[in-house]
Formats: structure tokens, C-alpha cells, sequence
């Protein structure tokens, strides 16, 4: 039998995932409708009246309430906080089924060398750790770390190690069945003029981790009294490391991230450590590089609630202001903590203890309230010109923010500071415009400045049923597609004529359009494998709830057929379709002729083929009226 193709596994394995049997594992579900739907408390928020739906009919599953919804690998990457090859392993797993060496679409041959990189890289660790604890050289690494209060628990905990003082080192220990090209791509060593040597030599090692606990990579610091100039070096990049997208100790702080609903981000690795020595075990560390857009989306994956933990000296204040200006139009409850005194979280714990720890991450002020603080000591508070200059720089902020314009936070910003600066509104937006305007960074779409709407914002409209007429007959046409997909080529027919205006409702269609050419037929199943995130899952499956709930398919069954073979009801939808489309055009007919008749008196070319279409419109539209 040929190897299964990463979609024929995908479909077994959904196959053998019952959604309701697979969420009453975590969530107590009770039959409505005679066992057609299931209601539970929702796991994705604080659920206190059930309202998620679960409908094994469609084994699809959403929440009326924060509108989460999908498939049975939904539930799984959203509860577990994992990839989507990991949630079909895990699945995969649950149903007794092998898996197959790759499933995340990569090629036998690259999935191998990852496994080798994975392998190797254990093996390193295993070395390093060895040197720390048992060798003679090890020594002054096992100094260092008692000195910074590491407990011999934690050592093992994140399995630390040393490198010696010895450029080969690692390179003369490898065993046959690694090579040294295997080293260098791993990042375990460096090639220069066709010569190998160890990277991380002579430092005290904290192995990277990768959210399922595999070795990625490492991080080093020099002993005291070394001659390097680099106080920490993080391995260089490679094909199992990115370290713009991973935290450290992810691995072991996930757990409880999703318990508190709340991470606490430190700066380095022994801050990270002690915290979790400490018993404070929701905490991760950046690896030596400012915190980037990539870690706070795969954060956001774990809790919403993000304390960003800054040492009290100027260069975590100035850390913490450089963090409001990156991550305050992000979907997050961003929280700035400095610590006191100029201490780190190390040196905190260690005076004080977790509980006071606890206390002061409880009460990090938000991100927004953070900057106004610090902006007010900054300048002052005390004058008019002090105050306006307040109110310049916060306005400043919101300018400069990535994507704050098209951001909903924004309005809710700009009522908070018009408040505290004893000022209106209206007059905190009007200068906010002008800086805009002035900095030249306002979102324009066909020369004309807009402030977009957010997507999540757009699909909650259409999912809350807030609709115009124009998009209304776009959500019934994509209602009827899920009732008829056998007819849709109808439907894609109609549509390269008059094509949908919302794009939300136009990102649907074109995935099934896809789904149709892909695989000639368009399913519930194969839409949701095509939706690439949680917004848009969510909104496929509220379109084919409606169109259960109003019993479309077999309103579209009853119907008939007409002469082409499309249902009917079907049929009608598409017209109402065109007939949207033909009003708008005769709008734009409408606004040119009575632009042309501004002009000379005499009809031009141009003006009668205006005026031609415009009588071939009302003709159509008489002829319709008559005939019904």
C-alpha cells in the first residue's frame, strides 16, 4: 500500500476523533435537541452560563460567547496550546494510530536531518552537563552558580552545563555516528578555513528548549574574570532554532501560564531560574534580544495577562518604555513591572520572597498607565506648557504604535487620556489626527485616509449578525453554499461577474473556490483545514450553523431545480447577488451623468453610453416587477 499523503492522514485521524467524545474529556457536556447539539462550560474564558455548542452531526464545535469554534484540531491547538502538527499527533496518538515520520508537510529527508540536529544536540547537553557536575574543570562553573544561589535542583531542572576551556573539546568527543558537519549544523561549532572548533567555549551553558522540551540550542556566559567581551552569547541561528519566536523555559512554564492565565516575562536565564526556584513557575526569559511581535503572538497562545518583568535600574526603565511603544496596540493585557530599589528578580526574591514577588506582579500597573507615569516624571505635571507637552507625548506614542490606528484599543486610549488630561475628546482625536498627518503615517487605501476596522473586529460583526444589506446577501449566499456544495460552480460562476465587497466574506469564498478546484466538491471539513486562524474557523462554523438552524438543505431540496440545474433557492441568492451589484453600478451611472451634465448641454459619446445603461437598468427592473 503507498504511504498515506499528509491530507489522507489528516481526514484518519479526524475520522477517529469524535468532537463530542474528545471535549467531554476536558468540559461536562449535556444533550440538547435530542443528542443533535451538546452545551458545556467554555474552556477558552471564564465560562459561568454554558455556552459553547457542540454538534456532532458536523463534529464541529463554537462558543456563542467568545467565539472560538472549529474541528476537532481546533479544540486541541486552542486548549493545548500547541502547533497544528502537534494537535495531529496528539490526536493521532489518542486514536491508536502510527504516525507517520513527518506530518508538517516538510520532506522525509528534512524531517531526518531535524531528528539528527535533535539528537546531536541532546547529546551536547548530556556532555555539558557532565563537565559542570563531575569533571575536575568544571569547578569554577560550579562556583559561579552557587554563588548566584542556583540550587543543585534547578541545575538538573534545566539541565545546565560548562564548556572547558578547550576550542576542540566537544569536536574530540563526538562519536561516530555524528560528524562534525552534523556539529556545525547544529550550531554546536563553527567552520573557519576548512577548520573546525567549538562554539561556547569556557562558558556556563543553559540549554534552550523548545516548547515540546527538545534541545534547540544553547546559551552562554562567561565565568568572572574572563578576558571575552561578550557577556552572554546565544548560539547562531539553524534550522530547529529561531530565537525571535522561542522563550526560555517555555517548556516547563507552559502549564502554569495556562493554570493563572497570566506569564511573567524576565530578561535573562538566571532570572528565569530563580523565579522558578522560587516557586513562581509561570515565568519565561527573553534569549538576549528584545522582545519581538513573533514572541508576543506564540504568548498570546498561553494567556492573555503578559507582566513584562524590568530590572529597577535606567536601563530597565528604559526597556520598559521601549516594550509600551512596541506591544500596546497588541491583543494582550500588557503589564510593565520594574522592581524596586535597582534590583533584578534574582536579587528581589532572594530579600524579599515570592509572596512579595507575587504582590508586585499583581499590581503592575498597565502598559498605557505605565507610560503616562513615567512620561508625567519625566516632564512634570505642574504647568499648562508641562501638561500639554504630557499630552504631545502620549498622543506621539499612539502615532508611532504599529497598527494602533486600525487597532479598537484606540478609541478606548484616547477616552482614557482625554481624562486624565481634563480635555475632551474630540480635541485629544483632532491632535492626534494632526500629528498623524504631520509624521505622514496615516493608513491611506485609494488616496483617501481611513482608520481601518481590525479583523477580529469584522468577523465579530458578522458573527453578532450586525450586517448591512450588502453584506447580509454575501452571508446568505455563503449559507446556501454550505447547504448546496454539490451546486457551487454555480455560485463561482456568478461571482467572477459580481464579486463579493466584504472581504471577510471574500477571504471565505476564495477558500472555496479553492477547496472546489482542489478537490471538485466544497466541505465543511475542507474549509476548515484551509482557514488560517482561529477568527476565521470560528466564523465558518457560526455560517453553517446558520444554515442548519434554518434548515436550508432541505429548503434547497424542496425547491427544485431550474433549467441549468441549480436549486432554486440557490438561484435566488445569486440574483440577489447581481441585483446588488447592478444597483451599485447604476449608483456610479448616477454619479457620472450628473458630472457630465455639469458641462457643455451637448451629449458626447461617453454620456450617451451613460444614459443607455441607465435605461437598460430601470427597463430591468420594470420587467422584474411586472413578471412577479
Amino acid at each position: 500500500m503507498p504511504p498515506q499523503s499528509p491530507q489522507e492522514f489528516r481526514e484518519e485521524v479526524r475520522s477517529h476523533s469524535d468532537i463530542v467524545g474528545l471535549i467531554s474529556e476536558s468540559v461536562a457536556l449535556q444533550p440538547r435537541s435530542g443528542g443533535r447539539e451538546y452545551v458545556g462550560l467554555c474552556p477558552f474564558h471564564d465560562d459561568h452560563n454554558p455556552s459553547m455548542r457542540v454538534y456532532p452531526e458536523r463534529q464541529t464545535f463554537r462558543c456563542w460567547s467568545c467565539n472560538t469554534g472549529g474541528d476537532c484540531f481546533t479544540f486541541v491547538v486552542e486548549r493545548e496550546k500547541v502547533t497544528f502538527p502537534e494537535a495531529l499527533e496528539i490526536l493521532a496518538r489518542r486514536a491508536h494510530l502510527q504516525v507517520p515520520k513527518y506530518i508538517g508537510g516538510s520532506t522525509p529527508e528534512q524531517e531526518t536531518n531535524k531528528a539528527k540536529l535533535f539528537e546531536v544536540l541532546n547529546w551536547a547537553q548530556g556532555q555539558f552537563q557532565k563537565a559542570l557536575l563531575e569533571m575536575p574543570v568544571g569547578a569554577a562553573a560550579r562556583d559561579y552558580l552557587q554563588q548566584r544561589g542556583v540550587s543543585a535542583e534547578m541545575i538538573e531542572q534545566f539541565k545546565l552545563g560548562y564548556h572547558p576551556n578547550d576550542w576542540t573539546w566537544l569536536l574530540d568527543r563526538v562519536p561516530q555516528q555524528y560528524s562534525g558537519k552534523l556539529l556545525v549544523d547544529a550550531r554546536l561549532a563553527g567552520e573557519k578555513d576548512n577548520r573546525k572548533y567549538d562554539n561556547f567555549v569556557n562558558r556556563v551553558l543553559f540549554p534552550i528548549h523548545n516548547e515540546r522540551g527538545q534541545t534547540v540550542s544553547f546559551g552562554g556566559r562567561i565565568l568572572p574574570g574572563s578576558d571575552d567581551d561578550a557577556k552572554y552569547w546565544n548560539g547562531p541561528e539553524s534550522v530547529v532554532f529561531h530565537k525571535s519566536r522561542l522563550l526560555y523555559a517555555i517548556d516547563k512554564a507552559r502549564e502554569a501560564i495556562r493554570d493563572q492565565d497570566e506569564v511573567l516575562i524576565v530578561e535573562g536565564y538566571t532570572d528565569c531560574i530563580a523565579c522558578h526556584q522560587f516557586e513562581v513557575k509561570n515565568v519565561v526569559g527573553t534569549l538576549g534580544t528584545a522582545l519581538t511581535d513573533s514572541h508576543v503572538t506564540a504568548i498570546k497562545r498561553f494567556a492573555r495577562k503578559v507582566v513584562l518583568v524590568f530590572d529597577g535600574d535606567q536601563a530597565g526603565q528604559d526597556a520598559a518604555s521601549r516594550a509600551v511603544e512596541r506591544f500596546l496596540a497588541q491583543d494582550v493585557d500588557l503589564r510593565i513591572l520594574t522592581l524596586p530599589e535597582k534590583m533584578d528578580p534574582a536579587d528581589y526574591l532572594e530579600t524579599h520572597g515570592a509572596d512579595a514577588f507575587r504582590e508586585l506582579a499583581a499590581k503592575a500597573p498597565q502598559a498605557w498607565d505605565y507610560f503616562f507615569k513615567a512620561t508625567q516624571k519625566k516632564i512634570g505635571f505642574d504647568s499648562i506648557d508641562s501638561k500639554q507637552r504630557v499630552l504631545d507625548e502620549m498622543l506621539r506614542l499612539l502615532a508611532q504604535v504599529p497598527a494602533m490606528a486600525s487597532s479598537v484599543r484606540e478609541p478606548l486610549l484616547i477616552a482614557n487620556l482625554a481624562q486624565k488630561m481634563s480635555v475632551t475628546e474630540a480635541a485629544t482625536r483632532k491632535w492626534l489626527k494632526e500629528i498623524r498627518e504631520t509624521g505622514k503615517r496615516r493608513i491611506r487605501v485609494e488616496n483617501h485616509a481611513v482608520e481601518e476596522r481590525s479583523f477580529a473586529a469584522e468577523v465579530q460583526l458578522i458573527t453578532s449578525d450586525r450586517l448591512s444589506s450588502g453584506d447580509r446577501v454575501e452571508c446568505d449566499l455563503l449559507q446556501n453554499v454550505l447547504a448546496a456544495p454539490e451546486a457551487f460552480r454555480f455560485v463561482n460562476e456568478a461571482v467572477s461577474m459580481a464579486p463579493l465587497r466584504n472581504r471577510i466574506l471574500r477571504g471565505v469564498f476564495g477558500k472555496c473556490v479553492k477547496e472546489f478546484e482542489e478537490n471538485g466538491k466544497v466541505t465543511l471539513t475542507g474549509l476548515l483545514d484551509l482557514m488560517p486562524d482561529r477568527d476565521l474557523k470560528s466564523l465558518v462554523v457560526w455560517l453553517d450553523e446558520q444554515t442548519a438552524a434554518k434548515d436550508l438543505a432541505y429548503k434547497m431540496s424542496d425547491s427544485g431545480t431550474d433549467e441549468a440545474g441549480c436549486p432554486r433557492l440557490l438561484r435566488q441568492s445569486i440574483e440577489a447577488l447581481q441585483n446588488r451589484e447592478e444597483r451599485h453600478s447604476q449608483q456610479n451611472v448616477s454619479v457620472q451623468l450628473s458630472q457630465s451634465t455639469e458641462g457643455p448641454a451637448s451629449l458626447d459619446d461617453a454620456t450617451e453610453a451613460l444614459l443607455r445603461k441607465a435605461a437598460e437598468f430601470h427597463l430591468k427592473r420594470a420587467t422584474k416587477k411586472n413578471s412577479v
